[in-house]
């Protein structure tokens, strides 16, 4: 509880000075004559009026009735339109958390916390599109596989409108997804711009819980027999799925794989260890440094070794966060693998995720990590073992130049091992 009503103070005082004025103590009968008006203005009158504040605090402050009396006084006096109670304390916890500077520490109000959750789980109630922004505007990317948007007949590349009713012009990306989502049942209305057409397109939609794919794989080579598995996030369901792409891929004679982490932002810590243990014959996956300078290591789980090693190429980017870079930093570290593309994000910090009353969260940073060989993600981010520069052109696979150079690394690797049997033959 101390920790909490700490943090409350530091946004009253710090609301204070932003706004430029305050109130002296209303509750003594001054009345409007304790009002300072714009600090900028009356300087002086705000150096005296603050030199009065000061002199009549108590010594001890206590910040949660301190709290309290401000949110009354809010209540009863407040001229203006002003927030409801839950959204006044929500504002109030996030300004607390923004002064530690710290943009992986955050509150999520119950809404957030339960797409967050969704998330992990790998599965969430939406329409089921990838969206995507360019110029300002939010677009399709692509309708996910038998979802409600690719069966009411969405199409990538529709440029969104409107939500109902409600224009999307200079929303971020989260809001217009926020907006998308919504129970199980019930629906939505999407107006989309959509290329070769005179009007606007409208779709009614009923939304539906989607099982989001969150591993995408193939044979890029079928002469070289190089696998390619796409993992997009580390979720609960990840490690099956990318175990089940593995397996499918191994059926059909695989010899290397390339493994894509591009865009992909992280996940659970955990899920990250397991994949590793697939590529990593033993030792530590990630170094972590908790409050107080006490180190734990995550070593690799010999369980997971049920695949061949085979080679492996890495694909990462500026997108590639947090959990893959634990991975790929792992992989360069053992040497188990060859990193193609261009550096990673650089997010080297750990968050907890602590459950709130009434169905919010708080995700605080907790301790930083470090790769297998001690470099400090947050501050290196994971360099490539090979830079190649992504084409200009969307990455498709007859433009994807990180992809190309991958497989042209895997044949070299192939060609080499299988030399190699030769002569010991």
């Amino acid at each position: 509880m101390k920790r909490k009503t700490a943090l409350f103070v530091s946004l009253i005082l710090v609301f204070s000075f932003l706004t430029g004025f305050t109130y002296s103590d209303i509750s003594s009968g001054a009345g409007m004559r304790g009002l300072i008006i714009s600090a900028n203005l009356l300087p002086n009158r705000m150096a005296s009026a603050l030199n009065s504040v000061v002199n009549r605090t108590t010594p001890e402050l206590r910040p949660v009735e301190t709290y309290s009396a401000v949110y009354s006084y809010l209540e009863s006096n407040y001229y203006g339109k002003k927030p409801d109670g839950d959204q006044l304390t929500y504002f109030a916890i996030r300004g607390t958390l923004a002064a530690l500077g710290d943009r992986y520490t955050r509150f999520m109000d119950p809404e957030e916390y339960k797409t967050m959750m969704q998330e992990n789980r790998g599965d969430f109630q939406g329409i089921g599109a990838e969206l995507d922004s360019k110029a300002g505007r939010i677009f399709i990317k692509r309708p996910l596989k038998n979802s409600p948007a690719l069966r009411a007949g969405v199409k990538a590349g529709d440029v969104i409108l409107k939500i109902d009713e409600e224009p999307v012009q200079g929303m971020e990306i989260e809001q217009v997804v926020k907006l998308i989502r919504g129970e199980r049942g019930t629906k939505v209305k999407l107006t989309v711009e959509r290329e070769g057409s005179a009007k606007p397109v409208v779709f009614e939609i009923v939304r539906d819980i989607i099982p989001f794919t969150i591993v995408e794989y193939k044979m890029a080579d079928d002469s070289g027999k190089i696998g390619y598995i796409a993992l997009k996030q580390f979720n609960e369901k990840a490690d099956k799925q990318f175990d089940e792409a593995l397996s499918d891929l191994e059926s059909q004679g695989m010899q290397a794989l390339v493994l894509d982490l591009r865009g992909n932002p992280g996940g659970l810590l955990d899920i990250a260890v397991d994949i590793a243990s697939r590529f990593i014959k033993g030792g530590n996956v990630v170094i972590i440094k908790n409050k107080g300078g006490r180190t734990d290591a995550l070593a690799v789980e010999p369980w997971m070794h049920k695949h061949k090693m085979r080679p492996l190429a890495v694909l990462i980017n500026g997108m590639s966060a947090s959990a893959s870079e634990i991975l790929a930093g792992a992989i360069q570290d053992h040497k188990a693998g060859t990193i193609v593309g261009t550096n990673s994000f650089g997010k080297g910090l750990v968050q907890t995720i602590m459950a709130l009353d009434g169905g919010s969260a708080v995700a605080i940073t907790t301790a930083k990590y470090l790769t297998p060989g001690g470099r400090d993600v947050n501050k290196t981010k994971i360099c490539p073992d090979i830079v190649i520069e992504p084409s200009e052109t969307d990455l498709k696979d007859e433009n994807d130049v990180q992809l190309k150079k991958a497989i042209e690394v895997l044949k070299e690797k192939i060609g080499t091992k299988q030399a190699r049997v030769r002569i010991k033959s």
